[in-house]
């Protein structure tokens, strides 16, 4: 039954948005316990027999985590997916704001409903997700107008940042889906929780634009 209200939609969708974030942690745990066995800090000290031995494991497990991206991406995608249902739901709005002006062309009228939300990076939340959750179904195609615009926007806020300076960029051959990158590193919604209070104040202010 289709949902009437935003906190129907979230309340419909919570099993299945928490279900794919069980299976990022189930990606992520094997980078954390790759950790426990080395301190990526701790370079230049001898390798003793027990560090190489550490060495070993945690470049096993790392490897594993490595193997499992395109799961993790997926996994985010999906999310994403279900954030975009839900903002194509019940945005109202139908204007393109200043902050969008350059990224969204009049001609994409399908993009405006999601220039709706808090601004990060210069950009609404609810057209970040719109890029991310198209560059995830169709990653092997040529992203569109608007998703080059907003990842390229993306591109030059962290192109000082040393984890994520070369995340959001589309040409990048060493990543096929974007979706984790931008669920977990620029959105930040790293745990249901956050993604959900973010959800429920980004699907209020759309149905009221």
């Amino acid at each position: 039954m289709k949902p009437t209200s935003p906190d129907d939609y979230l309340r419909q969708t919570e099993h299945a948005v928490r279900h794919f974030y069980d299976g990022l942690a189930s990606c992520w745990s094997y980078y954390e316990s790759a950790l426990q066995h080395w301190d990526v800090s701790n370079i230049g000290q001898p390798l003793t027999p027990e560090r190489k031995a550490d060495l070993d494991k945690y470049l096993e497990l790392a490897g594993k985590y490595v193997d499992l991206k395109f799961a993790e991406g997926t996994f985010a995608g999906s999310v994403l997916q279900v954030a975009t249902v839900g903002i194509r739901f019940f945005s109202r709005n139908r204007s393109i704001p200043k902050s969008c002006v350059g990224i969204v062309p009049t001609k994409a009228k399908r993009a405006i409903p999601f220039c709706v939300g808090r601004e990060l990076y210069g950009l609404p939340v609810g057209l970040i997700i719109y890029a991310a959750r198209n560059q995830y179904n169709h990653w092997d195609d040529e992203p569109y107008e608007v998703t080059r615009n907003v990842f390229a926007a993306l591109s030059r806020s962290f192109e000082r940042d040393m984890l994520y300076d070369l995340a959001f960029d589309v040409g990048n051959p060493s990543i096929t889906v974007y979706a984790s990158e931008v669920l977990l590193g620029a959105l930040g919604w790293i745990r249901y929780d956050q993604y959900e209070l973010e959800m429920r104040a980004l699907l209020s202010l759309a149905a009221d634009a």
